[in-house]
Formats: structure tokens, C-alpha cells, sequence
């Protein structure tokens, strides 16, 4: 015989056989204690849902990468969902490893064995990284702390990249693992190493074997010839010596001319991956006057940065070009005219805008433009523009009261409409995260000029060195 009990009749004989009803937590919200990580929550919480920071910059060898950080923990009923308590660390990959006398000069094959004696190096690379994976479990207020050794069974000399992932976010930041000892040959380990040259530690004894340090990678970067004229091709050329690189490499040809007109800078950028890569490209240089003057051109990475700076010349046109000069400012008028100001080292640099006075014609400014160079390596998240109007208006910068924050670059559009004052604007914005920061601001209508006279622009950094550029086109309306 088979009896049925509802959940009411069965809390009822508890209660009457004198038995305490089990506590039951249900889905309803009604029935949920209040959550720890909401507004209400003591704790004060980040502006990022991800912020962390590492103990150093560069590592060595039997060094811990020490991470601290914070996250705004995420809400959820679903009491699954156990990603919410975790912050999951990972080196998903290397950006570049040097070359050491350790390397055979092949790349390195994946070993099943955990320690190879004869060369320590010898590990699969991504396959080696991703037995360093941990995670590390936040606190009520979203706090957290991790560490990874640096093993030099799985580490060589070079870049890493360390991500951090929460919930969907992900942040990452670069680092750098340099041990002197391995570079010039050395493995220490107490196990295995004798005190003889084995570690360059060289006393004369014919046992010992003198071990040179390694060379450091280096862009090498060359042009086709020496001289230039204006119309002529520039072939450049490079490479990146003494490293296997997974990483891009930025090209930017600037200039300075001896006219009224401005060159736009040029910019390359090259996904390079292999051993020493290489990299090429052809510039045409500006025929007549406009292209005399001097070329910078500039191959940055991570890993360096390399400049090679040429002057064009041709002293005809140079005379020619005087003489029209003169010739034009005694029978018209200029309709154009650009004012520069280049390699700004100070972090403040307020922006007056005025008029031009060409002849008896008045021009007014239509078109503002910039760019911020990052010089340090891995710092560009952290050095960025911000630009302001005198009223406080922020137009490009990473607050969140800021008009445009992230690249304007869109599928069929590469502004972003912004009203300053009782105007629309186009604003042009590269990004935050890119070693140049550029910038265009022009009124959304045609004929019309700049209406706001003064801005503001801050360089928001610590003490890392930049140069700010910034020009602005004054022209006379029909």
C-alpha cells in the first residue's frame, strides 16, 4: 500500500513529532539574503571591473610574479555559476624570446619529457605556458592575490604577455623575464651545475669552457641609399635581430617641410612572427617644394625603437620656390595657412585658437588636429590624452564623462558625431591603446569654423616620456 505525503502534511508531523523543519533557500528573490557585492555593500569598489597590478616590471629566473588586484564581483542567482568567485590568471603567450647560446637555433619541439639536462630550453613554448594557468578566489569585496614562478624550464629570456580574466572581462599587461646568467650560457641549478665555466664563471682551469654573453635583440633598420629628391622612392627596410618575435611592429614616417603645406605622417603597422623577421616598405616622397625638408623615419616595438633621420634637398627648386614665394605675397593672398608645434614634453598644454591675417583677409581656424608618441614600451594603457573644453567639457579622454573614449574607426565611419557648446563636431580618435595617439576635430558643416577658442589638453601619465604635436588649419571662406 502506497502513501502519498504533500510538503505541507510532511512539515506538519515534523512540527508535531517536536523535529526542527530543515531551513530551504528557494529561487524566488524574495527568499534571498541581501547580497554582499551589492550598492549597498560596504566595500569600496573599483571604476574598472578589472584592476590589478604586478610587483615588478622584469623578472629572473626563480622569481614569483606577484599579482594584487580587485574586481567588481559580479551579481548572479544563478549559484552554479562558480566563475563569479574566481579570477582565472594566464601566459597565454610570449611577444618575443632571445636568442642565447642554450639555443640550437631551431625552434623549440614539443617534449613529453618534464627536464631535459642537455638543453633546458628545449620545451614547447605554448605548451609549457599553460601549466602555469591558476586561478585565485576573491574575497567579499572583490579582492585577490595570485603568484607564478618564473621556472626556467619554461621561461627564456623575453616578453610575456599576462592576462587576467573575470567573468567576461579580460585585461592584460606586459613582462619581462631577463637573467643575465642565462644569457651568457648559464643554467643554474645546485643539482647539476659544478662550480667550473659552465655558468661563465671562468678560473683558467682546462676544464673550463669561457662562454661569451649572447647579443640583445635589436631593430636594424636601413634605407636603399643615402640622398634624396623630391619624387623620389624611399625603400626601407629590417629586421629584428637576435629574437623570435609574436608581436606587431610599428612604422611612422613624419616630416618637416620648408612650405606652408603640411605632409601627413605615415603609419605601417606589421604583424611579424617568426625568427629575426622581416619587414619592408616604400615611401613616395612629395615632388616640387613640398618635399624638401627632413624625414624621421622611426620602427618601434616593444622591444626597441630605432630612428633614421634624412634630409631632401634640391637647391633649385629651393631658389624657385623663394622667389614665388615672394612673387605671391606681394599680388594675393594665401587661403591657407597651418600652425605647428612639435615634440611637447609637458603634460599640460593649453590650446588658444585665433585668427590669421593674410593681406587684407581675416582666416579662421576650421581644423584641429594631434598626436600623442608614447615612448616607454608597455605603457600605452597607461599614457593617454585627454581634451578639454575651457568650460570643462571633456570631448576625447578615458573619464567616464568623456564624449569619445575608444577608437572612432567603425564599419563606413571613422567619426563620431559630438555637440561642443551649440556645434556638432566630427571627432576622429585613434584609441587609448596604441603607441600614437591621434586625434581630428572639425565642425560637423562646411564653411564654418572652430567656434571654441580655447581647449585644454593633458597628458595623463607618470613620468614616462612622451612627445605631443598638435597643428591647426586656418583658412579664408569665399
Amino acid at each position: 500500500m502506497y502513501v502519498k505525503i504533500s510538503i505541507i502534511s510532511l512539515f506538519a508531523i515534523l512540527l508535531i513529532s517536536g523535529a526542527s523543519a530543515p531551513s530551504m533557500v528557494f529561487g524566488d528573490p524574495a527568499f534571498n539574503v541581501e547580497d554582499k557585492y551589492s550598492s549597498n555593500s560596504e566595500c569600496s569598489l573599483p571604476d574598472e571591473i578589472i584592476t590589478f597590478s604586478i610587483d615588478k616590471d622584469s623578472y629572473q629566473f626563480g622569481d614569483e610574479i606577484k599579482i594584487s588586484g580587485q574586481v567588481i564581483p559580479k551579481q548572479s542567482n544563478n549559484f552554479a555559476d562558480q566563475s563569479k568567485f574566481f579570477v582565472y590568471v594566464t601566459i597565454p603567450k610570449f611577444k618575443s624570446t632571445f636568442a642565447s647560446p642554450l639555443d640550437d637555433g631551431t625552434e623549440n619541439a614539443e617534449s613529453t619529457s618534464t627536464y631535459d639536462e642537455s638543453n633546458p630550453s628545449s620545451l614547447a613554448r605554448t605548451t609549457a605556458l599553460s601549466t602555469l594557468d591558476t586561478s585565485s578566489r576573491i574575497d567579499e569585496c572583490g579582492n585577490f592575490e595570485a603568484s607564478i614562478k618564473i621556472l626556467p624550464l619554461i621561461f627564456k629570456n623575453g616578453f610575456y604577455v599576462l592576462n587576467l580574466k573575470y567573468t567576461n572581462e579580460e585585461v592584460e599587461t606586459d613582462f619581462l623575464v631577463i637573467d643575465e646568467g642565462y644569457q651568457r650560457g648559464c643554467f643554474e641549478h645546485q643539482s647539476y651545475i659544478s662550480e667550473s665555466g659552465r655558468c661563465g664563471d671562468f678560473k683558467g682551469d682546462e676544464y673550463d669552457i669561457e662562454i661569451e654573453p649572447a647579443p640583445m635583440p635589436e631593430i636594424i633598420l636601413s634605407l636603399d641609399k643615402d640622398n634624396y629628391l623630391p619624387g623620389d622612392i624611399i625603400s626601407i627596410s629590417g629586421h629584428i635581430a637576435n629574437v623570435v618575435y609574436n608581436d606587431t611592429l610599428e612604422l611612422i614616417i613624419e616630416s618637416t617641410n620648408v612650405t606652408d603645406e603640411t605632409n601627413e605622417s605615415v603609419t605601417k603597422l606589421f604583424t611579424l612572427r617568426g625568427s629575426e623577421p622581416i619587414f619592408s616598405f616604400k615611401y613616395n616622397i612629395p615632388s616640387g617644394a613640398v618635399g624638401i625638408g627632413t624625414y624621421t623615419i622611426s620602427a618601434i616595438s616593444h622591444l626597441d625603437i630605432k630612428n633614421v633621420t634624412i634630409t631632401v634637398d634640391d637647391e633649385s627648386i629651393v631658389t624657385d620656390y623663394a622667389a614665388q614665394q615672394s612673387t605671391d605675397v606681394k599680388s594675393s593672398v594665401l587661403k591657407k595657412i597651418i600652425d605647428k608645434h612639435n615634440r611637447i614634453t609637458v603634460s599640460e598644454v593649453p590650446i588658444s585658437l585665433g585668427e590669421k591675417i593674410s593681406g587684407d583677409k581675416t582666416l579662421v581656424p576650421r581644423v584641429m588636429q594631434g598626436s600623442l608618441f608614447t615612448a616607454a614600451r608597455g605603457d600605452e594603457a597607461s599614457v593617454n590624452i585627454q581634451i578639454s573644453t575651457s568650460s570643462g567639457q571633456c570631448v576625447i579622454g578615458q573619464h567616464s564623462m568623456c564624449a569619445v573614449s575608444e577608437s572612432t574607426r567603425k564599419s563606413g565611419s571613422i567619426y563620431e558625431l559630438v555637440q561642443i557648446g551649440d556645434k556638432n563636431y566630427n571627432v576622429r580618435y585613434s584609441g587609448p591603446d596604441v603607441r600614437l595617439e591621434k586625434f581630428t576635430i572639425i565642425p560637423e558643416d562646411s564653411n564654418t569654423e572652430i567656434d571654441t577658442k580655447n581647449w585644454n589638453v593633458s597628458i595623463l601619465k607618470a613620468d614616462q616620456p612622451t612627445k605631443f604635436y598638435y597643428k591647426v588649419s586656418y583658412v579664408l571662406f569665399e
